[in-house]
């Protein structure tokens, strides 16, 4: 019999995607087992950034605030497109009063708009689309998230449930040769692998420099490694 089942959890900044699937063989009469679990892990390099950019503006009415915006923002997404990204999606539109509030009386001031986009990048590209964004009206960009790309992060987790199985294959064998014996046929396997998938904070963490009086070279992203980790059990019969 085998069974799979996967399952979703989202929590805090984190996507957990839970991955279980068992094999169980019906037991015979009187028959021995031995069970062992295993854990395998794979590095895999982070070669995608994932990061937010926003512009924001204010003025006397709502229609000029978010006139400002809707035309910046129309000339970073072209000058975003030319430079090549992996995707770029909209991820907010908003237009609010701003308020003051002397002598505890609340006074609308004028309306703020703002417009944010999520980018996702190759990290050799990472720097320069950031600087492009800088150069087109951005006001704020959030700290990026690095990451293996889905289809790397597949193959490594296909990977790791292969050593891990090995792993337990290996200490059941162990166990047995100590007291002479063999197995003689796999039972049960269980597959358990949690491996989290980054997702970018909602706020944004570097604000705009005065590029003008402060000459700087081009934003560097520098990537890690990804662990991705599974873990099996084994009953095996003997």
């Amino acid at each position: 019999m085998k069974r799979c089942v996967k399952k979703s959890l989202y929590s805090g900044l984190l996507i957990l995607g839970f991955v279980s699937c068992s094999y169980a063989a019906t037991p015979l009469p009187n028959e021995r087992t031995i069970t062992a679990s295993g854990s395998g892990e794979v590095l895999i390099p982070q070669t995608q950034a994932t990061f937010q950019l926003a512009i924001n503006q204010t003025a006397k009415t709502a229609k000029e605030a978010q006139l400002e915006v809707r035309t910046q923002a129309d000339g970073l997404i072209k000058a975003l497109k030319a430079a090549n990204p992996i995707s770029i999606e909209t991820v907010a539109v908003n237009v609010a009063p701003t308020w003051s509030y002397a002598n505890n009386i609340s006074k609308i001031t004028g309306y703020s708009a703002s417009y944010a986009l999520q980018v996702k990048a190759k990290i050799s590209d990472a720097g320069k689309i950031i600087d492009t964004a800088m150069d087109n009206g951005v006001t704020n960009v959030n700290n990026p998230v690095l990451s293996a790309s889905s289809t790397e992060r597949a193959k490594a987790e296909l990977e790791a449930i292969k050593l891990a199985t090995l792993d337990a294959k290996q200490q059941a064998d162990a166990a047995l040769a100590a007291l002479n014996l063999k197995a003689t046929g796999i039972k049960q396997i269980n597959i358990q692998n949690s491996n989290p998938t980054p997702n970018p904070t909602p706020r944004y963490a570097l604000m705009r420099a005065d590029s003008a009086n402060s000459p700087a070279p081009a934003t560097s992203i520098e990537a890690n490694q990804e662990n991705v980790q599974a873990n099996v059990s084994l009953t095996l019969s003997y």
